[in-house]
């Protein structure tokens, strides 16, 4: 029997560990069907999953070392991407756990390593065959998990494509100063990684990212997206989930959602502040008495958000919650400038809930335009204003969007359908190994 074991920073704190974490689960619940079993490995466990267990990485010594050593080497280097950048150095010690007991039937699944899951030159040494899903762009990039977004709070633009430039000096972006941190990072990737790896991208725009970068463009990939468990993830009826959440059934709720809610300004919270003022200024004459809008992911003390009137519902850690956030929600805005997939955009789906986003990243796969949500013109607050607009407006059309999003998890991202996809990507890797 195939036998897969996942390789992650932690299980369900964040959302690439959760996303993670729901590929080793679709895979194991299916195991029967495809004669398969998946387990899980994590430097920090927070579920009781026993699927899931803890590296046995005690050394009190390297855990001291390692972050001050990691903080020492970005000491010198400035840049204004806000994006996490990790250097996945030194050595962690815990290859020979990892390669323990490896056999051609076993596949080292890699997912978001962050700085201390393993170092680069250990992924290089792993005992193949190896997997890699990719959460984000730090695979196939310098330290840094997203290039500079290309277009930053201020307006600024900035075309940042080192990834496909060999992170050569003259290809270096502007505003950063000092150390070269992402070419260093690179260039030990290119260095350590001289077996390809086969890749997983989540997204037709992350496909087309590695199909481009200068490290990974002639290795192996798939295209299969994040899985979801639609026999639990489905919605709720709305009445009943604005009554739980004690929401005036007559009002539309406008749902924004993200890890720090309107903290992280990759996910665009300051678009849809401008998008919200648009939307009341231009769209509804008596906004505060008509809409509804809740935030999850973050707890603020903050009553509003540039004068519109906000609910800030905090974390949660249980999927339920999450599924009565979305079944009470008439449209979930997903402002992200840059995404690599679009979880929250897929479980709204899954929720019956339909999606304004810009036609951007991952989320050009998620939202169908005009069938399952709006796609708005790429950072643009008028057209995305426009687009939560036209999904409220209409109760009808309204209806029809929720049903199709319905349909669209179901048929493209069903567990079973995600588990089948990476068996058979794992046996197609074991048949030329």
């Amino acid at each position: 029997m195939l036998s897969v074991v996942h390789l992650s920073n932690n299980d369900i704190i964040g959302g690439a560990s959760r996303a993670a974490y729901r590929i080793h689960r679709c895979i194991e619940d299916n195991k029967n069907d495809y004669l398969v079993n998946s387990s899980m490995k994590v430097i920090k466990k927070y579920s009781c999953d026993p699927t899931v267990t803890c590296l046995n990485n005690n050394s009190y010594l390297w855990k001291r070392l390692q972050p001050r050593i990691s903080r020492f080497i970005k000491s010198n280097f400035e840049t204004t991407n806000k994006s996490a950048h990790n250097i996945a150095y030194p050595n962690t010690g815990l290859l020979k756990e990892i390669n323990n007991n490896q056999s051609f039937k076993k596949i080292t699944h890699l997912h978001w390593l962050g700085d201390n899951t393993i170092s680069i030159e250990e992924v290089g040494k792993l005992k193949g065959p190896i997997f890699w899903t990719l959460h984000d762009q730090w695979p196939f990039c310098g330290a840094e998990h997203y290039t500079h977004p290309p277009i930053n709070k201020n307006g600024l633009q900035i075309n940042d494509f080192r990834y496909r430039q060999n992170y050569s000096s003259k290809s270096r972006v502007f505003d950063e100063n000092g150390f070269d941190l992402n070419r260093w990072t690179w260039e030990r990737k290119k260095r350590s990684w001289t077996k390809p790896i086969n890749i997983v991208a989540t997204s037709s725009w992350l496909f087309e990212c590695v199909k481009k970068s200068s490290l990974m463009k002639n290795w192996p990939i798939h295209l299969i997206p994040y899985p979801i468990n639609t026999k639990n993830w489905k919605p709720i009826n709305k009445l009943h989930a604005k009554n739980i959440l004690g929401i005036d059934p007559n009002k539309k709720v406008v749902l924004f959602g993200a890890i720090g809610g309107t903290k992280d300004t990759r996910k665009g919270s300051h678009i849809l502040e401008e998008a919200l003022n648009i939307l009341r200024d231009s769209y509804y004459e008596n906004f505060e008495y008509g809409i509804k809008i809740l935030v999850f992911g973050e707890a603020s003390n903050k009553e509003n958000i540039n004068n519109s009137p906000v609910d800030f519902l905090g974390s949660f850690s249980d999927d339920l919650s999450l599924r009565v956030v979305y079944s009470a929600a008439d449209v979930m805005v997903v402002p992200s400038i840059q995404e690599a997939f679009g979880q929250t955009a897929s479980e709204a789906h899954a929720c019956a809930t339909p999606v304004a986003a810009f036609n951007i990243g991952g989320l050009i796969d998620i939202v169908s335009h005009e069938e399952t949500g709006y796609l708005a013109e790429p950072y643009d607050p008028k057209s995305l204003a426009f687009g939560i607009k036209w999904i409220l407006e209409d109760e009808e059309r309204n209806k029809k969007l929720s049903s199709q999003a319905r349909l669209k998890a179901e048929k493209y991202w069903d567990s079973r359908i995600i588990a089948k996809k990476y068996v058979e990507a794992y046996h197609s890797a074991l048949s030329i190994h």
